[in-house]
């Protein structure tokens, strides 16, 4: 193992494989997790073990957010077709990078490297995985809360604004986000969430008869 591998893997979670089928890594196009046991204190690393970058993984019940969903896509889209390189899959949406040693190659270890000054690989990747994290939510619940605090602010309108479209909707919703200077927040496991309350607070009943 030569010197450049040792000194990016120092202080890294380094694993090794093994299951009770015993399996072989290059047999699989993916590896589990749980197949991955981190080396214990004073065990020597061997080109066959696998490092798993803290950053490049994560879960929906950790400290991960967006920053490790984005920077885990963008290994992957770089080197993920290269030998011994394999996306990890696992319970409760757990996911990483797993990268034999003996394939480490200069260009990873850089981009590794690079994550101990600044964490994040692709500034516009990160963008477009916390874009779309707001989106899913909007569309999986805020948009719904948002439209029942609307009617429960103005009963006079509720019929209106149960009907209303979900364009007018989106467009009443990011109109009031920017009037109230609210924003999109995100948290572990990637999610997003928005202080409804905070945005109908800026609402009147001109915006209602208005935009509806």
């Amino acid at each position: 193992m030569n010197n450049e591998t040792l000194t990016c893997i120092q202080g890294q979670r380094v694993c090794r494989f093994s299951n009770y089928r015993d399996d072989k890594p290059e047999d699989l196009a993916r590896l589990s997790y749980g197949d991955l046991t981190p080396l214990e204190r004073g065990q020597e690393p061997q080109d066959t073990d696998f490092l798993t970058p803290e950053l490049l993984s994560g879960s929906d019940y950790c400290s991960s957010g967006s920053v490790e969903v984005s920077n885990h896509r963008v290994f992957l889209e770089r080197y993920g077709k290269l030998p011994n390189m394999y996306d990890v899959y696992g319970g409760y949406g757990t996911f990483a990078v797993a990268i034999r040693l003996d394939s480490l190659t200069s260009e990873m270890i850089e981009d590794l490297n690079s994550l101990e000054e600044y964490c994040i690989l692709d500034e516009d990747d990160h963008s477009e995985v916390e874009n779309e994290a707001e989106e899913e939510s909007w569309e999986n619940c805020y948009r719904s809360d948002f439209t029942r605090a609307l009617s429960k602010r103005f009963p006079a309108h509720e019929d209106v604004i149960e009907d209303a479209s979900t364009e007018a909707i989106d467009t009443l919703f990011y109109k009031l986000m920017e009037r109230t200077n609210t924003y999109w927040e995100h948290e572990a496991g990637s999610n997003a969430f928005v202080r409804i309350e905070r945005v109908i607070e800026g609402a009147t009943e001109q915006d209602i008869t208005e935009a509806i």
